[in-house]
């Protein structure tokens, strides 16, 4: 089961959201808080296998909440849970290490959908909107010398993986298509994130666009 568990200071917006994971067994509905001042300790009583997140909280911004969370629950996959779905918003969703995003515009189809990547590590966004994205994310190439960076540390494999996973691919697809197992995958996936020091799969794509590893401009 996939325990889910929100930040939205909305009762009516929770109450519908605890009412529509009761309706499929697959979910289980762990816990909400409607405000910065609660979120870190609900999290970490329930710890959730994914948090939604809404930003716009009445005692301020939900962004400044993501790194206590990552903090307090490493294993919580956070989606941020808004009506806007502009690009900044966006962008700066996936520089805090968030796994994806979610219009709460959205059927409830896409809810399910939404969570069950979530919780399975995968990215959450449309491929062709996470290619655009990438293609706004600053280069900087001042790095140490060639031999001293954080590229040596990758191994072919997960250089492979992490093309993929900024062309969008989902773990089950990136599995096919190497014809290697979905769990060989999720295990390349976690180790080059932890040679990258991010948190998350999105984060991770976004900063090796920025560090040069990737070539957005040419569509990966």
């Amino acid at each position: 089961m996939i325990t889910v568990a929100i930040i939205e200071d909305h009762q009516i917006f929770v109450d519908a959201l605890e009412l529509m994971l009761r309706t499929n067994e697959e979910f289980v509905f762990v816990g909400s808080a409607p405000s910065m001042a609660t979120a870190c300790e609900m999290v970490r009583r329930a710890t959730p296998n994914v948090l939604l997140l809404d930003i716009n909280l009445p005692d301020g911004n939900g962004f400044e909440l993501i790194p206590r969370i990552v903090e307090t629950s490493p294993s919580t996959h956070v989606v941020v849970l808004t009506s806007f779905t502009d690009e900044d918003t966006i962008m700066r969703a996936i520089h805090i290490g968030v796994s994806g995003f979610l219009p709460k515009s959205s059927s409830l189809a896409d809810f399910f959908i939404t969570i069950r990547k979530a919780a399975e590590g995968e990215i959450v966004m449309p491929p062709h909107l996470l290619i655009g994205l990438l293609k706004r994310v600053p280069r900087d190439r001042s790095v140490v010398r060639r031999e001293d960076t954080i590229w040596e540390r990758l191994t072919p494999r997960e250089y492979q993986i992490l093309m993929c996973l900024a062309e969008g691919k989902s773990g089950s697809l990136i599995a096919e298509e190497l014809n290697i197992a979905p769990l060989t995958v999720r295990t390349h996936v976690r180790n080059l994130m932890s040679k990258l020091g991010v948190h998350s799969r999105l984060e991770a794509v976004a900063f090796s666009v920025k560090h040069g590893l990737i070539d957005a401009t040419s569509g990966a």
